[in-house]
């Protein structure tokens, strides 16, 4: 009867856990004289949880090509909505595969995210400057 009471209040304990989402981003401060709404750039990063430096600088290089005009703003998005579908938690890795296949289709060259290299400075092997 004991064993079954704990049970039950730890059953009880994991359903009354509330699931906890983040904003990756910093919140911005907007004038009145903006758009409340997010930018898509914000919008990639959110929804995508891109948080390595490689992934955000691969979303910005996106935001490029599509403020350029050599992908559609309604792709990217549609590629963004199928990621989120196939796995809500981590969906960046199928936004990706996704976005690099659309977009060799409509001729843009996209390179992989390994391609991307860190913001982070690197740290000199040794004392002495290098050549």
């Amino acid at each position: 009867m004991r064993m079954t009471f704990k049970f039950a209040a730890f059953v009880l304990a994991i359903v009354a856990t509330p699931v906890v989402n983040a904003q990756i981003t910093s919140p911005r401060v907007l004038s009145s004289s903006r758009s409340t709404s997010a930018t898509l750039e914000e919008q990639l990063l959110n929804r995508l949880k891109a948080t390595r430096d490689d992934q955000r600088a691969y979303l910005k290089h996106v935001v490029a090509l599509t403020k350029a005009g050599k992908l559609d703003r309604k792709l990217v998005i549609a590629v963004e909505r199928y990621a989120l579908r196939r796995n809500a938690k981590y969906p960046f890795p199928f936004f990706e595969r996704a976005l690099k296949y659309e977009a060799a289709k409509r001729r843009v060259q996209l390179p992989t995210v390994k391609n991307f290299a860190s913001t982070r400075p690197s740290a000199p092997t040794s004392g002495r400057p290098s050549p």
